[in-house]
């Protein structure tokens, strides 16, 4: 096969994952939404803002802040009504609005006329929508259709989690099977939009899901060692409440921390992989033990990298927390055994584990795997 017609074939199978995007978006969850007959969510723009309401508490407010807005979307454009901000002293949730902010807000109505609204929280669906166009126009600008498939690869994870991955445990299906499920799909799919449907992909992929597994035999087996129930989680609370009280925690914290390293381990195998490829690209009759070798060398020098990449990430995610335990003085001691920083430890451990296990999965695979398209990669290099 030659060089256009697979970029033509890449092109095609990244509409077709597009339309499946499209296909999952519109499946309906059978999930209860809080929107009803008498209510709609639309954006408006702040008038004015009451804030004579307001009680200072230190640095958050308790009150009601009350606002005057006009509707900026739907079929009531145009009326101005008011509209209340309810803000309970947290910090994480509560936001305060200032004339010209544009806002999110529930708007209610009775016998067909707006009566009030409740300011949800700031507008940002425009701006978020420019960031990705432009981050989508910047990788098909700089990759073509590996950039295209990555961006199709991103927003078919986006949909699957939410649209496939959250009902069925919603539902009462085991977490970690749901989830392993999904990211095998995923992994598949991924690779096969960003090197489209070659031996390349099926290495990166096989050694990915290798990798995945384990992560996932380590999560459940040092995680009930550690005694690690799920409760540093956010939101668990509420969560065990809409679902009266029927939701594993544990299996979906384990879940969690597999899937949070799957994307580092997608990454390394598709390195390994790629280097593979190009090094038989480019001398064929390399033999299987000088291959193997080259990749290994590959595979040590990304490792080092990647595995302080997710040191950085998660403890970046938790600087707020690093300052507060240096802050009061607590030991090291203490903070090594606390819940929420064995849960993060875990996480970051585990996924160290994988990669580094995944860099000669994938080097062993892309030597023993047969090679079936050596002719087609021959022309592609004319």
């Amino acid at each position: 096969m030659s060089r256009k017609k697979r970029v033509h074939r890449n092109w095609i199978f990244c509409l077709a994952t597009g339309a499946l995007c499209i296909a999952l978006a519109m499946l309906p969850t059978q999930v209860a939404t809080q929107d009803d007959a008498l209510t709609a969510r639309v954006r408006v723009t702040i008038l004015s803002a009451d804030n004579s309401a307001l009680m200072p508490l230190g640095i958050v407010y308790s009150g009601v802040q009350e606002c005057l807005v006009e509707i900026a979307s739907g079929e009531h454009k145009g009326v101005q009504i008011f509209a209340y901000n309810h803000l309970n002293s947290a910090l994480d949730k509560d936001k305060l609005f200032e004339p010209g902010d544009d806002a999110l807000a529930m708007l209610r109505w009775e016998n067909g006329q707006p009566t009030s609204a409740t300011l949800i929280d700031h507008y940002r669906l425009n701006t978020m929508a420019l960031l990705f166009g432009l981050f989508g126009a910047l990788l098909i600008a700089f990759a073509g259709v590996s950039g295209c498939g990555a961006l199709m690869s991103l927003t078919l994870s986006v949909v699957a989690v939410w649209k496939l991955l959250v009902p069925l445990m919603l539902r009462g299906y085991s977490p970690m099977w749901c989830a392993l499920l999904l990211v095998t799909l995923l992994t598949i799919m991924i690779d096969a939009l960003v090197a489209g449907l070659s031996r390349t992909a099926l290495v990166a992929a096989l050694g990915s899901l290798l990798g995945t597994v384990l992560t996932c035999a380590l999560s459940f087996t040092f995680g009930t060692l550690l005694k690690l129930d799920g409760g540093s989680m956010p939101y668990v609370v509420p969560i065990l409440a809409q679902t009266s009280m029927q939701l594993n925690l544990r299996e979906i914290f384990f879940s969690m921390v597999f899937i949070a390293n799957s994307g580092a381990l997608m990454d390394l195998s598709m390195d390994i992989a790629s280097a593979a490829e190009e090094i038989e690209r480019h001398k064929p009759g390399i033999s299987r033990g000088v291959l193997l070798r080259s990749c290994f060398a590959v595979g040590r020098n990304v490792i080092g990298t990647m595995t302080t990449t997710l040191m950085l990430a998660y403890s970046g995610s938790y600087l707020s927390m690093l300052l507060y335990f240096a802050g009061q003085g607590t030991p090291i001691m203490d903070i090594a055994n606390l819940k929420y920083v064995a849960s993060e430890a875990l996480t970051t451990l585990v996924g160290s584990f994988g990669l580094v296990t995944v860099a000669p999965f994938t080097a062993i695979l892309a030597v023993v795997l047969p090679r079936w398209t050596r002719a087609a990669d021959s022309a592609q290099l004319e």
